[in-house]
């Protein structure tokens, strides 16, 4: 109680603070994580998941033609809100084609952080440029990854193969196996597809895998849902519709036939699942663009849920109003969430959110913003202020089903600009449950010391430029007992290869105290391990890339790990492993 306590005195002072400490306007650099984390809204590699940088890593290789694709092509990127898109597809009618991202800033919707954000994700491409193919070419491109990974004398393997015909089509499969599978071949998980992009009407079809996400994520929503708030981007959803599903795992995605279609200021969707990866459904979804927001409704019934619902976004004055109110047909419970952003001054910006979801609201396909794991059993409501790249969110919510369960989180960063080529991070966090009389109270604290000798920027981090970098963390949590945990990671990186050390030791007695830590890793892979009990660990990764004059033709990653506990009272056995991975570009 005494942490909880003391907590309360930070809020009052934290405007003040954010005002003196000279936190510098924001740079546009190229780092891919700090951007990842600006357009998701996680506060912390630890809040990603390897479907979501899967997405930016396509990206990253063949950068989204924001001047050459359909409106269909832009929301389901996941990089544009609706909003966002029909902002630029109105400017690319009035005034043609976005040629500099000083001149994309200016769109209303958009703004110099944003664009900076988005910029290593997308092309400025344009047919008013000299030597840009036409709309209609075609553009033929494979792309070819494997991996194969030890540990001990086990092993699991994944590959994934596109074939991409410009602004026809593409044609995609993955799949993978998994430590502990007792048959290697087949991989358990696979997921194929094929999608053919329209030119008028027909925004896409697909044929398999897909993933849905409509409104702010109360009625149909694939892959990660942030629980937290950290930032602008973490209080609302942004839905980005149909889109095909190209991951290692395909967890969360559709299988069936799917389509969108826009005519006018109107889109639509309509999808038919079959069994496999989720129950069988079928659903739509009709939207209205309008020169300020849209509204959207949907409707889906599978075998064992069923829902119905109504989303906006729209803007007033300046100020970002979101919501949805869903509808559970089996159970006949009304779920809501409804909020506001809005810019306060020079720097300055709010954001607030509630959200009511009965106990016997079905959270199966769910992914609404939330203090609990579901979109279930839950009121509460939340706020936030930022100032560059400081940021105090605050979220009290309640349990409907047992109202003597109350929760308060509160989430503080502040990074200080130590110098022009380093930035000192701290992030606090509180968990307070008065109804759990062990662990009333859970308490992080995390500072990282980040360097890079090109330089970095106290907003964005780092650039992807060539240069050494490294960064030093010290982190604690007390709960159940106080943990700890602190690592050493340095390295350089060019435009051609990159490789770095890690160092870390931990001392995590309880499971309730232990702590995640995100690990360098190739493209595509994932990695955030749970430190528990008391050890050390240390790691190498490496890539290296081959090219012609003109393009990225292979690129091969190797990561090779090790964890150790010699410093528990009964030692626990040692763990090695070794990852290899390759990516051919044609």
């Amino acid at each position: 109680m005494r942490n909880f306590k003391s907590l309360l005195a930070l809020p009052p002072l934290l405007p003040l603070f954010m005002t003196c400490v000279p936190i510098p306007a924001p740079a546009q650099t190229g780092n891919r994580i700090q951007n990842v984390l600006l357009i998701t809204g996680a506060s912390s590699e630890e809040d990603l998941d390897e479907q979501e940088l899967e997405r930016f890593e396509g990206f990253l290789a063949h950068p989204l033609e924001i001047n050459l694709v359909s409106r269909s092509r832009l929301v389901s990127s996941g990089l544009l809100s609706q909003y966002q898109a029909a902002s630029l597809l109105d400017y690319r009618s009035r005034y043609g084609d976005v040629l500099s991202f000083s001149e994309l800033a200016a769109i209303e919707g958009f703004g110099q952080e944003f664009t900076a954000a988005i910029k290593p994700f997308v092309s400025l491409s344009s047919r008013s440029l000299p030597g840009v193919p036409a709309s209609d070419s075609l553009k033929i491109r494979h792309d070819l990854s494997g991996r194969v990974a030890f540990k001990g004398e086990s092993f699991h393997y994944g590959t994934k193969y596109k074939l991409s015909l410009g602004r026809i089509g593409e044609a995609s499969m993955a799949a993978r196996s998994y430590y502990g599978d007792e048959r290697k071949f087949p991989p358990s998980s696979r997921s194929a597809n094929i999608t053919l992009y329209g030119k008028r009407i027909l925004g896409k079809a697909i044929i398999g895998d897909y993933n849905l996400r409509l409104g702010q994520g109360l009625s149909l929503w694939s892959g990660m849902s942030l629980t937290g708030f950290s930032s602008s981007a973490s209080f609302s959803r942004k839905p980005s519709g149909l889109s095909p599903s190209w991951s290692w795992s395909g967890i969360g995605s559709h299988r069936g036939v799917a389509a969108d279609f826009q005519s006018g200021r109107f889109t639509a969707i309509t999808f038919l699942s079959f069994p496999g990866l989720k129950e069988r459904m079928a659903g739509g979804s009709l939207g209205f663009l309008a020169g300020n927001g849209q509204i959207s409704l949907s409707f889906w019934r599978g075998s064992s849920a069923g829902k119905a619902s109504g989303d906006f976004r729209w803007n007033i004055y300046g100020i970002d109003l979101f919501g949805e109110i869903a509808y559970d047909i089996v159970s006949g419970s009304t779920a809501g969430v409804v909020g506001a952003s809005s810019l306060l001054g020079e720097g300055w910006r709010i954001n607030g959110v509630a959200r009511v979801y009965p106990s016997s609201f079905d959270s199966s396909f769910s992914g609404g913003v939330r203090s609990w794991t579901k979109t279930s059993d839950e009121r509460g409501v939340a706020i936030g202020l930022e100032r560059y790249g400081a940021a105090l969110a605050a979220d009290l919510a309640q349990k409907l089903s047992d109202r003597s369960r109350r929760q308060l989180k509160v989430f503080l960063k502040v990074p200080l600009q130590v110098t022009g080529k380093s930035v000192l991070t701290a992030k606090l966090t509180e968990r307070y449950r008065p109804y759990e009389d062990k662990i009333m109270c859970k308490t992080g604290c995390r500072i990282d010391l980040d360097w890079s000798s090109a330089g970095i920027s106290a907003r964005y981090g780092e650039g992807d430029g060539d240069a050494w970098r490294a960064r030093f963390r010290l982190e604690s949590v007390l709960c159940k007992g106080l943990s700890g945990l602190t690592y050493l990671d340095c390295g350089h990186k060019t435009d051609r290869w990159s490789g770095y050390l890690r160092g870390t030791v931990f001392l995590v007695d309880n499971w309730d105290d232990r702590i995640y830590s995100y690990e360098r890793d190739a493209p595509g892979n994932f990695t955030v391990p749970a430190y528990y009990g008391r050890g050390y660990s240390l790691s190498a990764a490496g890539g290296l890339k081959l090219r012609t004059a003109r393009r990225k033709i292979l690129r091969i990653y190797l990561r090779v790990s090790c964890v150790s506990y010699p410093f528990m009272a009964e030692p626990k056995p040692s763990a090695t492993e070794a990852k290899l991975q390759a990516l051919l570009a044609i």
